[in-house]
Parts: structure tokens; sequence; C-alpha cells
């Protein structure tokens, strides 16, 4: 799995990852510098490249959210 960071007003990507908990140390991170506006237009999505799909698993503040239940 890879795990990409998207900018959804540009659509562009932000960053990727090899690993979720490596995904949301980054966010967690930018979130504790910059507050919790650093991720309002921010996506993040898991990518499985083996079958070509793509799963949201959070977007602004549901990202927040996301971030906060992962253990």
């Amino acid at each position: 799995m890879i795990y990409e960071f998207w900018d959804i007003r540009s659509n562009n990507i932000l960053d990727a990852f090899a690993s979720k908990a490596d995904a949301i140390e980054a966010i967690r991170n930018a979130v504790n510098q910059d507050g919790e506006l650093a991720v309002e237009f921010v996506m993040l999505l898991e990518d499985d490249p083996t079958s070509d799909a793509k799963t949201v698993l959070g977007i602004g503040s549901e990202l927040l959210a996301y971030i906060r239940d992962a253990a």
C-alpha cells in the first residue's frame, strides 16, 4: 500500500508514504506545528497498486478525526 496526501484545491499530490503509520505521524506533526487548518484542504488516500484501487481515508476535518482515532 501507498499512502498519499493530496491538496484538494489544486488536485496535486503533496507527499506519499510506504506505511500508514508514517503518513499519520507526518500529518500529526503538521497539525501540532501549524494547527488544524493545516489539513483543511488535504485528503489522505490509501493506494493499492496491485488492484489499482484507491480509498479515501479522510479529508479536512474527517482527516483530523481519522488521525485522532488511529492508535
